[in-house]
C-alpha cells in the first residue's frame, strides 16, 4: 500500500462541471492525487447526490495513490434541471461523459465504482465505457433478469409501462414509502434526519423516471461481460438481499469476485470506510491494474476475530443462556419483542463516526462512574511491591479506563488491559493512549482460553457485556482463570423483568433512542440471584456489602428519571445529560426482588483455604 505522507501535499477538492447525458452540466468534484495510478469515478444511489460520499473520497485519495471524482447523476444533486425525472439511459450516458473524460484527463486507468442503486447503474455502463477497466457494485440488482421481489416484477409489468407512457412524470414516487432509508442507515439513527433535512437530496422520483430504472434492456446479457467486476455487499443488508447480489454475482461473466462484509449493513462506504477502502484498493491492485487471476480480500487478524464473534453470536441467537431461569413473562416479552446481540455490537462498533452513539458513550461513562463510587470500597489489598494490575473487559475506545484514571488516582500506578472485540475501537484506543505504557489493548473474545492470561489480574472489570455476549458461562469461567487468588471481579449487568425490557429492549431504542431495531437480546439480562448461583457454581465467592452483615456486594443503578422517556428522549435529541442522574440504590425494587434497571456487584476468587464471607 502507498499513502501519502504529508496531509497537506494533496490539493482541495475541485468543483466543475461536464457535459452529460443531452449535453447537460453535471456537477462535479475532483479529489486530485499528484501520484495517482488509477482513477475512481463514483456513482451515487437513489435519492442522494456526490457528497454523501466526500469523507469516503478523501480519505481513499490519502492512503491510496488514487484520484476520485465523484458526480451528481442527472435528476440528482447539485445537477441543474428537473429533480428526480430522468431515464435510466440518461444515467449510463452520464457515467460514459464522466469516464471518458476522466480518462482523457487523468492518463490513468478508470475504474467505476456504484453504491447501492449506483452498482446497477455502474454495471450497465461498463458496455458503454470503452475506456473504463473495470466496475465495483457495492449491491447489484440485475433487474432485466432477476427481480428482487414482487414491487419490482409489478414495475416490469405490461401495466406499469403504459401507466409510465400515459401519466410520464406529473405523478410522484415518494421514494421514503417504497425504500426503508432507516434499514440503509440503521448503523447511525441520527444521519437520516440530516438527510431529509437536506434540499439536495431527491426525496421522489418522476413515475416515468423510476420505471426506466426497473425496465432497462442491456443489449447483452450479463454473462457477457469480460471486465474485471467486484460484487460487495453487506452481510447484514435490509434493503438489498444479500443473498439476491450473491445470486446477481453467478450471472456475471468476465473476471469477477465476491466480497460479502461480515457484520456490514447497506452503506460500506459510509459505516466500514476504512477496511473497505482497503478492500477496494487491493482488488483493483491486483485484479485491474495487476490482471491477477484471483484475490481475496485482506482482512488482517484482529478483523477476523471480530468477524468470528458475529458469526459466534449468530449461531447462538435461537436459544438464551441455559443456567438461567425463565419465567413465563420473560419468554412472553421475548416473544413480543427482542433484539440480538449481533445488532448491538455492530451499533457499539459506529463510535468512530456517529456522533449518536458518542452520545451513548458518554452515558456509559457516566454509568461507570457511579458503579465506581461502590465500587472503590471493594478495591483488593494491594500484594506488596508488585505492581496492581486490571482488566477492563469491552473497553471499548478506552474513554472509560481514561476516565477511571482521572476519578480512581490510584489506577494512575496499576496496569491496564483493555479488551474488546471490536478492532475499529482497539486501534482508536491504542493511538488515544500511544503515550501510556501502563494501558495496553487487544483485539478478543474473553470467552476463548488464549485471550485472557491465567491468575494475571487483581480486578476485572465488566460493564456491557453479559448483555451484549452469549454463553456467560465461558465467559465467567475465563475471568475466574485470568484472577489471580484473592483477585475480584466488578460487573454492571442490567436485570432481567419487565422494566429493563421497556427501557433497554422496546420504549427506551424504538422511541427514545430513535434506534432502527433493539441492540438488546433480552434474554442475555440476568438476575442478580440467578448470575450470584453462576458464580459460585464456578468458584467464586462472595463479598458482604459493607455496613450490612449478610447482603451480599450488590447495588442498583437507577435512573431517577425511572419511565419518563420525554425527559430520555429530550437528553438523546440535545445530546445533553443532565436529565440522565443516576443513583445508587440500596434495597432492591418491588420487580420481584431486582432492580429498576442496571446493578452492580463484587465477587472474589478465593484464596486456597479461604472459607465463606
Amino acid at each position: 500500500m502507498t499513502s501519502v505522507e504529508p496531509e497537506g501535499a494533496l490539493e482541495s477538492p475541485v468543483d466543475g462541471s461536464i457535459a452529460g447525458s443531452k449535453g447537460k452540466p453535471l456537477f462535479l468534484t475532483r479529489y486530485e492525487h499528484p501520484n495517482a495510478q488509477y482513477t475512481v469515478v463514483l456513482v451515487h444511489g437513489t435519492a442522494g447526490y456526490s457528497a454523501a460520499y466526500h469523507d469516503f473520497a478523501e480519505q481513499f485519495r490519502r492512503r491510496f495513490p488514487a484520484t476520485v471524482w465523484a458526480f451528481d447523476l442527472t435528476g440528482h444533486g447539485r445537477t441543474p434541471g428537473p429533480r428526480g425525472d430522468f431515464t435510466f439511459d440518461d444515467l449510463l450516458e452520464d457515467v460514459r461523459a464522466v469516464a471518458d473524460h476522466a480518462a482523457e484527463r487523468t492518463g490513468v486507468p478508470v475504474v467505476l465504482h456504484g453504491a447501492s442503486q449506483g452498482g446497477e447503474i455502474a454495471f450497465h455502463a461498463l458496455a458503454r465505457c470503452p475506456r473504463v477497466a473495470g466496475a465495483v457494485c457495492m449491491n447489484i440488482l440485475l433487474n432485466d433478469e432477476l427481480q428482487m421481489n414482487r414491487a419490482i416484477r409489478l414495475m416490469r409489468s405490461p401495466m406499469m409501462g403504459r401507466l409510465a407512457r400515459g401519466l410520464g412524470d406529473r405523478v410522484r414516487v415518494p421514494l421514503r414509502r417504497v425504500i426503508d432509508f432507516k434499514a440503509a442507515y440503521q448503523e447511525d439513527p441520527g444521519l437520516l434526519p440530516e438527510k431529509r433535512i437536506d434540499p439536495l437530496n431527491v426525496w421522489s422520483y418522476g413515475f416515468k423516471s423510476y420505471h426506466s430504472v426497473f425496465n432497462y434492456k442491456p443489449h447483452e446479457p450479463s454473462a457477457a461481460n469480460t471486465k474485471p467486476v467486484l460484487v460487495a455487499c453487506g452481510e447484514n443488508d435490509e434493503v438489498v438481499d444479500p443473498g439476491h447480489a450473491r445470486a446477481c454475482f453467478e450471472r456475471i461473466g468476465g473476471p469477477k469476485d465476491l466480497f460479502v462484509m461480515p457484520g456490514g449493513g447497506h452503506q460500506l462506504m459510509i459505516f466500514e470506510t476504512d477496511l473497505y477502502s482497503r478492500v477496494l484498493d487491493s482488488w483493483i491492485r491486483e485484479r485491474v491494474l495487476g490482471r491477477a487471476r484471483s484475490w481475496t480480500a485482506p482482512l488482517d487478524v484482529e478483523e477476523q476475530a471480530y468477524f468470528d464473534f458475529l458469526h459466534r453470536e449468530r449461531r447462538s441467537e435461537a436459544s438464551g443462556e441455559p443456567d438461567y431461569r425463565y419465567s413465563w413473562l420473560d419468554k412472553l416479552l421475548t416473544r413480543i419483542h427482542n433484539g440480538t446481540i449481533e445488532r448491538g455490537v455492530r451499533y457499539f462498533a459506529q463510535a468512530q463516526v456517529s456522533p449518536h452513539w458518542r452520545f451513548t458513550e458518554e452515558l456509559v461513562n457516566k454509568i461507570d462512574y457511579v458503579a465506581w463510587q461502590f465500587l472503590r470500597d471493594y478495591l483488593p489489598q494491594s500484594a506488596g511491591s508488585e505492581r496492581s494490575r486490571m482488566a477492563v473487559v469491552g473497553c471499548g475506545s478506552g474513554t472509560a479506563i481514561r476516565g477511571l484514571r482521572e476519578v480512581q488516582p490510584e489506577f494512575r500506578d496499576w496496569e491496564i488491559d483493555g479488551f474488546d472485540v471490536d478492532y475499529k475501537a482497539i486501534r482508536a484506543a491504542r493511538r488515544s493512549f500511544a503515550d501510556v505504557a501502563s494501558v495496553q489493548f487487544h483485539v478478543g473474545d474473553i470467552r476463548d482460553r488464549n485471550i485472557l492470561p491465567s491468575n494475571e489480574f487483581d480486578v476485572v472489570y465488566m460493564h456491557g457485556i453479559l448483555d451484549h455476549c452469549g454463553e456467560h458461562r465461558a465467559v465467567l469461567a475465563n475471568v475466574y482463570r485470568a484472577l489471580k487468588p484473592g483477585g475480584r471481579l466488578f460487573y454492571v449487568a442490567p436485570d432481567r423483568n419487565l422494566y429493563t425490557w421497556l427501557s433497554f429492549v422496546t420504549i427506551g431504542p424504538l422511541f427514545v433512542s430513535g434506534l432502527y431495531k433493539s441492540t438488546h437480546d433480552f434474554r442475555r439480562f440476568v438476575r442478580p440471584t440467578e448470575l450470584s448461583r453462576l458464580l459460585e457454581d464456578l468458584g467464586y465467592r462472595s463479598l458482604r456489602s459493607h455496613g450490612a452483615s449478610r447482603s451480599p456486594a450488590i447495588a442498583g443503578l437507577e435512573y431517577t428519571t425511572k419511565l419518563n422517556p420525554f425527559a430520555a428522549g429530550r437528553a438523546f435529541h440535545e445530546r445533553n445529560l443532565s436529565d440522565f442522574t443516576i443513583v445508587l440504590t440500596k434495597a432492591p425494587s418491588l420487580l420481584g426482588g431486582g432492580y429498576m434497571g442496571e446493578y452492580v456487584g463484587v465477587a472474589e476468587k478465593p484464596v486456597a483455604g479461604q472459607g465463606e464471607w
